[in-house]
Formats: structure tokens, C-alpha cells, sequence
């Protein structure tokens, strides 16, 4: 048997199923193992913070040559006002550099940092930041130093007038660490052994920018689908709009959503710091488990949020009822309230509610809800964008706007903002079920539009088009019903099948 530490807990036992059946964890998630961690200070610093008057900036010293030891040796002379801003680069000086000079051109990349002496003088020595792919000659051999690795937009906003307050190093520890990322309970264990099997993440920021991490982490889980040295990413939920908000600096152990950009609506955590971001909304922190952060470069991890979520929707009257009263929240109830499901809640978002302690809940008896299933393998497009529109990204029912209803078939507003790139998939061939639900693509004007037909066609979709411009995203499995005698104007829900 031996002796451990997990979650922070002595336990004892002989494999990890032994020590973590009392554990919050996930089944198939990583848990981390550290058996054994030796420090070992770095000697020379290798990232810089620039602290400006807009903001702050992140070097890393990328080159190993004269121009980059001088600059280490030598950072704090470079706390000068900004001397020079053009399209190509932004500069601070002057300062004496007493190197070699040289008249030799460079080619330079964006984001590329260099030390240049203007005019070959050894007095009139700058720190430069390349933002725009450039050839030219900046009185050094080998004039960079490094690269820009936060704070790049700070950048792109400075001025004449602007200054560098500060410069520090950024001191970072090196650690061998003997570590194992394992998803087998059988593992034998050691005496020493530190494990972990969850993390906690403390949200506190934007509402709806923390209900959409919250929503993504609702099962326990966060699922790393990208990873660098700096953070950790779950694109579960990505290209969701995310409202913007606390714009401050990245620590490490930070969580922020993208708020615009390639990747909105990506959640990341964050490995190391990084400087604020105006294309990131930070919402929270990991308080626990940061081990699990640092050390899985892929897989699912088990996470704890606080708050949980408190979003009723979809949930029964009872159940709803039951999940507010353990936080002490006033419940007032509308709608059906007798064999009925939760299909709207104010406030919305969790933060909200737990602000007002009180909330609102309306129910719908489930006869008037549309039980549906979405071909996720055959039109993943297509899926991914209904359920944007429908808001079953984030909630258990989602809702569709009838835009009219003629015979046997029920037309609803799709979403302009959505619907780019919806590609032909799952076209039908020839005929279309009674029941289905379609998407028209691009190849139609009215792309984006969605549509059931409740009867068989063998010549039109359910949004009324030839069948090229029909995608089939899924079919109603129960309860249809209900929409025969639904109105042009009225709201459908929709509760997708289990």
C-alpha cells in the first residue's frame, strides 16, 4: 500500500481507482500524477515585460548573439520615451548601444523586436518593433533580439508621447518535473506520489461572457482541443458571438473567452501570463488543480466551477424549483405548471441571479414541445448552425420564430449572422419524410432558412426548395402535432431527444 497525496488529501491504496473513489472526477478525464519536482532557477531571463503608457508588452529573446546579451545586460536603458512610430515600426531611444556598427540590411518579420543605432551613431541606439514585413538597415549585423508575444495591439495603439515606464524581467523557474498524465485506475502507485483529478474554476466577470463558459463546462468537463506553452483551449462552443468586457492583464491560471476575431467564442486558460488583450474577456481563475492545466497537452479534464450553473431551462417545474432553493432564490412561476418543462428564465444569466436572488420561470406542458434529432455525423455544417440559431449551443430547448405556414409546411427565421458557408450536405435524393427538418444552403438566395415538412415530397424540401439547396439537419420525433395549428409569429420550442 502506499501513501499519497490527492486533491490535496492523504490517501492510501494500490492503484489510482483505490485513492479516488471518494474524488470528484470524470470518467476517461486525465489525471495527473507528480512524482518527484526539482527547481532549477534559469540563469538568464528570457521573457521581458514592457511596461508603457498603453499598456503592457511581452518580449520573449528569441537569438543567441551579441546585440540580444546587451539588451539583457542592459534593459533598463531602454526606459525611454517613444522617438519615432511609422507603418513599418514603432521605436524608443535614444540610448548609447556600444556595439560593433554595421550597414548591413535585414530582412525582418512582424512582430519582430530589434536594437537599431539610427544614422551608425553609437548615441542614437532605439528598442524597435517591427509591425509590418520590412528589408532594411538598422546599423547592427545582427540587430534582433526577439519577438513579440503579448501585448501586440498595445502596440498598434501607441503615439507620439507615449513612453515605456518600466521594463522587467520576467522570472520564470524551470522545473524537471517527473510527471505522468494517465486516464488508467489501474496504475500502481508510490509512496509520494502527488495526484489530481479535477480543477475549480471561479468565474466572476460579463454575465453572459461567464453563462457561456459556465455552459461549456455545465457537464464537468473541459475538453482541451488546442495547446501551446501559454494556455490551453476548449472550442466546443467557438464562433458564438461573446459580448466584450474586463479587458485586463492575462495571469497565469486566468480562463478568458475570445470576444471576436478567428476563434470567438473560444474559452482558454491560461499556462502563463500574458498582457490584456482587447480580443479577450477575462471571466475567471482556476483556484484549484492548475497541475492539470500545466501538464495536459490534450484529452478532457474534470472541472469544478463556482458558481455552478443555474440555467432551469429544460429542466421540469420541480426540478427547477429544487435546484433555486439550494441557493436561497425566490421562485416565481408562470405558464403551465403542471407536466411541464422550463423553456424560459429571467434573469437569464447565473451571475444575474444570484445578484437578484430571485427569478422567474415560465413552463410548458410537454405535449406543446418538439422532440427532435440532429444528424450531427452526416451534416455537421449544418447542425452546428442550427443549433447557433436555435440557441441549443448553450440550453437544453432551444427556440424557432415562425415565419409562415402554408399547408404542410412550417417555415422559420433562420440567422443572417450564421449563416455564411453553409456548404450542400445531406441533400435528399428522391424523396423527403414526413417530419423532416431542412436548412437552405447557398446554392439558394435565402440561404439559412429552415424549414419542417410534415408530410412526404418527392420533389421540394422542407423550406419549400429543390432539393440542391436542401440540407436535412435532422427530424421530429415527437409531438408534431403540435405545429398543424401553429400561427405565423409564435415561438416553437424545440427539446432534442436523449
Amino acid at each position: 500500500m502506499a501513501k499519497v497525496i490527492v486533491n490535496g488529501k492523504e490517501k492510501v491504496g494500490e492503484t489510482l481507482k483505490d485513492v479516488i473513489k471518494d474524488e470528484y472526477y470524470k470518467e476517461g478525464a486525465n489525471i495527473v500524477i507528480i512524482k518527484g519536482v526539482k527547481r532549477e532557477a534559469e540563469k538568464i531571463a528570457k521573457k521581458f515585460l514592457i511596461k508603457t503608457t498603453k499598456g503592457n508588452i511581452t518580449v520573449a529573446i528569441t537569438e543567441d548573439n551579441e546585440t540580444a546579451k546587451f539588451f539583457v545586460n542592459n534593459y533598463k536603458n531602454f526606459v525611454k520615451k517613444l522617438r519615432w512610430v511609422s507603418g513599418v515600426d514603432t521605436a524608443f531611444g535614444p540610448t548609447t548601444i556600444d556595439l560593433e556598427i554595421s550597414a548591413e540590411p535585414g530582412a525582418f518579420k512582424k512582430w519582430d523586436v530589434l536594437l537599431s543605432i539610427s544614422g551608425l551613431d553609437k548615441d542614437e541606439g532605439h528598442i524597435v518593433f517591427i509591425k509590418k514585413k520590412t528589408e532594411g538597415i538598422y546599423g547592427l549585423k545582427n540587430p534582433k533580439i526577439g519577438i513579440v508575444v503579448g501585448g501586440k495591439w498595445v502596440i498598434d495603439r501607441l503615439d507620439i508621447g507615449d513612453k515605456i515606464i518600466d521594463i522587467e524581467p520576467i522570472k520564470e523557474e524551470k522545473e524537471a518535473v517527473d510527471y505522468l498524465v494517465t486516464t488508467n485506475l489501474d496504475t500502481k502507485l508510490e509512496d509520494g506520489w502527488k495526484i489530481f483529478t479535477y480543477f475549480t474554476a471561479e468565474f466572476d466577470g460579463t454575465p453572459s461572457a461567464v453563462e457561456h463558459c459556465l455552459a461549456l463546462m455545465e457537464d464537468g468537463i473541459f475538453e482541451i482541443s488546442e495547446k501551446t506553452n501559454t494556455y490551453v483551449a476548449d472550442c466546443r462552443l467557438q464562433t458564438l458571438k461573446i459580448e466584450e468586457g474586463n479587458l485586463i492583464d492575462r495571469e497565469r491560471g486566468f480562463i478568458t473567452v475570445r470576444n471576436y476575431g478567428v476563434g470567438e467564442g473560444k474559452v482558454y486558460i491560461y499556462r502563463e501570463g500574458r498582457s490584456s488583450s482587447l480580443s479577450h474577456t477575462v471571466v475567471g481563475r482556476v483556484k484549484e488543480g492548475i497541475e492539470l492545466i500545466d501538464f495536459s497537452d490534450s484529452g478532457i479534464l474534470s472541472v469544478k466551477t463556482i458558481p455552478e450553473r443555474l440555467c432551469a431551462i429544460g429542466l421540469t417545474m420541480e426540478e427547477a424549483e429544487e435546484m433555486f432553493k439550494k441557493y436561497n432564490i425566490e421562485v416565481e412561476k408562470e405558464g403551465d405548471l403542471e407536466n411541464a418543462i422550463v423553456v424560459e428564465q429571467e434573469p437569464e444569466y447565473t451571475l444575474d441571479v444570484l445578484k437578484e436572488k430571485k427569478v422567474k420561470i415560465r413552463g410548458l406542458d410537454k405535449s406543446k414541445i418538439v422532440v427532435i434529432e440532429l444528424y450531427e455525423d452526416k451534416a455537421p455544417i449544418t447542425t452546428w448552425y442550427f443549433r447557433k440559431t436555435t440557441g441549443l449551443t448553450t440550453k437544453r430547448v432551444g427556440k424557432l420564430h415562425v415565419y409562415f405556414k402554408h399547408k404542410d409546411v412550417v417555415m422559420f427565421k433562420g440567422n443572417p449572422d450564421y449563416s455564411k458557408g453553409l456548404l450542400p450536405e445531406n441533400i435528399p435524393t428522391d424523396k423527403v419524410e414526413p417530419c423532416a427538418i431542412g436548412v437552405t444552403n447557398m446554392v439558394s438566395r435565402y440561404k439559412g432558412m429552415i424549414g419542417v415538412r410534415l408530410g412526404e415530397s418527392d420533389k421540394f424540401g422542407p423550406t419549400g426548395e429543390s432539393f440542391e439547396k436542401t440540407n436535412i439537419v435532422g427530424r421530429i420525433v415527437e409531438n408534431a402535432e403540435y405545429l398543424k395549428n401553429v400561427k405565423s409569429g409564435e415561438d416553437v420550442y424545440l427539446l432534442l431527444k436523449k
